[in-house]
């Protein structure tokens, strides 16, 4: 009878072992995942759209979209540059930004820079001494000093903005803001873009001339924010072209659909939610990315693309939702 109580209790206690030891290494190896693997595994998915009013020059042209690249403490000089090289890689003929290059999690320095931003306004007489002012918040223990806000920046994400300076398309790049350069610092985001030889969209129309043939780029600032104005952004699109819009938040689409003038929504904002599991909903989606927070969607006359972004914000983890460009081979519906 002992000799089979030992058995049972011995035969537990290895069977817990074996358990104990599975569950460990599987959790370190999912935790390794969704970490490190995942975030930077990298998906480059083509995809080919007609759209009705494409003139014939611009056949075939490829636009790549990267989007949400969060610079962050995970998102390191490295991490950008590989990107930056990927994306050269592919050739396009354009690339579209659509938004979030910094992030809201930032440096301290970036926080001192919303202090100065945003509260330093507010103070009562700050207008008529600001120097009084400032030498109060440096006595305070926050360095607000009489130079160029970029000083308040590290230096890591100085060099990650200008990285984008290496980008290489064939003809140009373009720019939207998003919701997190708003709660940063978007101009300084802004002054990066313009410094790297990126067109920034600010509720304007870009029009691309190719032997008489014109495509109209068009960015509309944050939602989120209430930086948007499509009124004023309706009343500059020309009659000849098709039309592709850039705008931060893809819920916009509702708005852009009524309007019947765009072909083409390209969008960022909801990563796809960074978590994903089977048959449910992402438990992370933000407001106006929460209707259509990745991947294509078709409305009556108007295409809509999400795209998951290469960055995250927190938590700093992708399961099931790899980051991703996009690029778009553009076809005319005459051809199709």
């Amino acid at each position: 009878m002992i000799k089979i109580l030992r058995f049972f209790i011995f035969g537990f206690f290895r069977w817990l072992i074996i358990v104990s030891t599975i569950f460990i290494f599987s959790s370190i190896a999912l935790v390794t995942y969704i970490y490190q693997i995942e975030p930077q595994w990298i998906q480059i998915k083509n995809l080919d759209i007609t759209l009705p009013n494409l003139e014939e020059n611009f056949e075939g042209w490829r636009i790549l979209q990267v989007s949400d690249i969060h610079i962050n403490q995970w998102m390191t000089e490295e991490r950008l540059t590989n990107i930056v090289n990927l994306i050269n890689e592919q050739q396009p003929d354009i690339i579209v930004l659509t938004g979030d290059f910094f992030s809201q999690s930032g440096s301290y320095s970036t926080r001192l820079d919303r202090l100065e931003e945003r509260i330093i306004p507010k103070i009562p007489y700050a207008e008529e001494h600001p120097s009084l002012i400032k030498r109060f918040l440096n006595k305070a223990g926050f360095p607000i000093q009489d130079t160029p806000r970029r000083r308040y920046f590290d230096d890591d994400q100085i060099t990650l903005i200008k990285s984008l300076s290496k980008l290489k398309p064939h003809y140009k790049s373009f720019a939207i803001l998003g919701n997190h350069d708003y709660a940063t610092s978007h101009k300084l985001v802004r002054e990066g873009l313009k410094d790297s030889d990126i067109i920034t969209l600010r509720n304007r129309v870009y029009t691309i001339e190719n032997n008489s043939s014109y495509l109209n780029i068009i960015g509309v600032d944050d939602v989120l924010y209430g930086k948007d104005d499509l009124d004023s952004v309706l009343t500059q699109i020309p009659d000849k072209g098709a039309n592709i819009l850039l705008v931060h938040e893809p819920d916009f689409a509702v708005s852009a659909w009524k309007t019947h003038r765009f072909q083409l929504q390209l969008s960022g904002h909801s990563h796809g939610g960074q978590i994903k599991i089977p048959f449910r909903k992402p438990p992370f989606l933000p407001p106006y990315g929460q209707q259509f927070p990745e991947g294509l969607y078709r409305f009556s006359d108007l295409l809509l693309y999400t795209n998951r972004g290469v960055g995250m914000a927190y938590p700093y983890i992708r399961f099931n939702c790899r980051p991703e460009i996009t690029i778009f081979t553009l076809h005319s519906a005459k051809d199709n």
